[in-house]
């Protein structure tokens, strides 16, 4: 039934105009009767939505004009993940999810409102399907066992998490976007005053509008990190048997549980805030499911200190490892990271050069920075094989750092055009299987010797 309030609200305004000449009567009568229609679809659904599970299958059956059934072999089913918010707990329901293998809508199932008795029952017995379980043991029970490793973030570095993330760019785009729609209804006598504060006399005073961007940058980081405080409260990993549970959030909770087999790859990054502080974020790529919220399930953890690194990977995923040396670049390919980097800013500057020749200036300034920036992606690209693990290590403008599985990975690629062709140097291209298409991490002109070790490691 919400999910049917946006459309109501668009209908409303499009016929605003014929409101004005109704009644206040047959206004009332109008929306009760939207009401009424909307709780008749909303009770019907819920009376015709029916499920089942018995014999290692769960059973569905919806629809009133057009019936639909579905059964789902519980061996297909990879993970059962869980959701609620203020509402849905006051009513002590929750909406469960599960996802089969495979992609596309129907490798998944939503059952919205589900009491949380019925929840931990579904959970237990499509994740394990031993007969004890059925009687509504749930995952979170699994603490009564001696075999389980747990991280969870303390208040301090979910804070930090917050201060780090980079969202608050986002906001304060946000914040522009809202005021340049809202700026032509805004009073002409309080622009006046803004203005006369602004440039007083007359004088345009840079400093005030300067004053005024860095209040609307702190405000933006200050609202984001609440908003990030407010949205990973709680956020635990905890790892048992082959399973990582992932849960967070106290307005909205959500769980996700995901078999160590669906995980094709794990990427540790650092971004540029990050990195002075020596801090990371830890991704999984994870294989199935087609899911608007898969984006969430690919958080391992939002922040980590780069030297507990090695510790988090032996309690928490140790089938990956943290390499102790890798293979860096060859010294002719620093040229060409170079030359990439300060590519756009030479571009940039012929084009202000041609608008007016006084700013060039700039180039003092961009220049210098992307040239370290190039120095800084060559110095920082590399690979390692142990055993049969890639690591690939690449900087953007973050860094990162990718463990892929040799049995994980899709398929390996060595390329290179006329240039590297020159310089005998290659790119690597490496695809594993993610949601909801696949995933590539590429790393540009490695060393030829070095290209045909990781093609021969890969094909052997």
């Amino acid at each position: 039934m919400v999910y049917s309030i946006p459309p109501v609200i668009i209908f409303i305004i499009s016929i605003g105009e014929n409101l004005a000449t109704l009644s206040l009567t047959s206004i009332f009568l109008i929306l009760f009767a939207i009401l009424v229609l909307f709780l008749i679809k909303a009770t019907t659904n819920w009376y015709l939505y029916k499920y089942s599970y018995d014999k290692g299958y769960f059973h569905i059956k919806r629809g009133l004009l057009f019936k639909k059934e579905r059964s789902i072999k519980k061996e297909r089913v990879q993970s059962v993940n869980v959701q609620t918010n203020i509402l849905k707990r006051l009513l002590g329901v929750a909406s469960v999810q599960v996802v089969t293998a495979g992609g596309g809508a129907d490798s998944e199932l939503h059952l919205i409102a589900v009491t949380m008795a019925e929840t931990k029952t579904i959970k237990s017995y499509l994740e394990n399907g031993d007969e004890n379980k059925e009687l509504g043991i749930h995952d979170s029970d699994k603490t009564n066992y001696k075999d389980y490793n747990e991280y969870r973030m303390s208040f301090f570095d979910l804070f930090l998490a917050g201060a780090t993330s980079g969202r608050f760019m986002l906001l304060f785009s946000i914040i522009a976007a809202l005021f340049s729609q809202f700026y032509p209804y805004i009073p002409e006598e309080i622009m006046l005053y803004l203005v006369d504060q602004i440039t007083p006399n007359g004088s345009f005073d840079i400093g005030i509008i300067i004053i005024i961007l860095l209040g609307l940058f702190v405000l933006s980081w200050i609202v984001s990190t609440v908003i990030y405080v407010i949205q990973y409260t709680n956020f635990t990993v905890r790892r048992f048997q082959d399973d990582l549970t992932i849960s967070w959030g106290i307005i909205e909770q959500k769980e996700f549980n995901v078999n160590i087999n669906r995980v094709q790859a794990l990427v540790v990054k650092e971004e540029i805030l990050r990195q002075p502080l020596g801090l990371s974020a830890l991704n999984i790529e994870v294989a199935g499911g087609a899911s608007k919220e898969q984006n969430f399930v690919t958080i391992l953890f939002p922040l980590l200190r780069v030297n507990e690194l090695k510790q988090f990977l032996n309690n928490i995923i140790p089938e990956y490892e943290l390499p102790s040396e890798m293979t860096p670049l060859p010294k002719r390919s620093r040229k060409r990271y170079v030359f990439r980097a300060t590519l756009p800013a030479i571009i940039a500057l012929i084009f202000l050069g041609a608008y007016n020749i006084t700013y060039l200036w700039i180039g003092l300034i961009i220049t210098p920075l992307a040239i370290g920036l190039g120095i800084s992606r060559y110095l920082n690209a590399k690979t390692s094989v142990i055993n049969n693990q890639l690591t690939i290590r690449f900087r953007n403008i973050n860094r990162y750092m990718v463990f892929m599985k040799k049995n994980h990975i899709q398929a390996l690629e060595l390329s290179r055009n006329i240039f590297q062709n020159r310089s005998n140097l290659f790119t690597l291209k490496s695809s594993v299987l993610s949601s909801p298409t696949g995933k590539d991490f590429k790393l540009k002109d490695i060393e030829n010797e070095q290209g045909q070790n990781l093609w021969h490691w890969f094909s052997r």
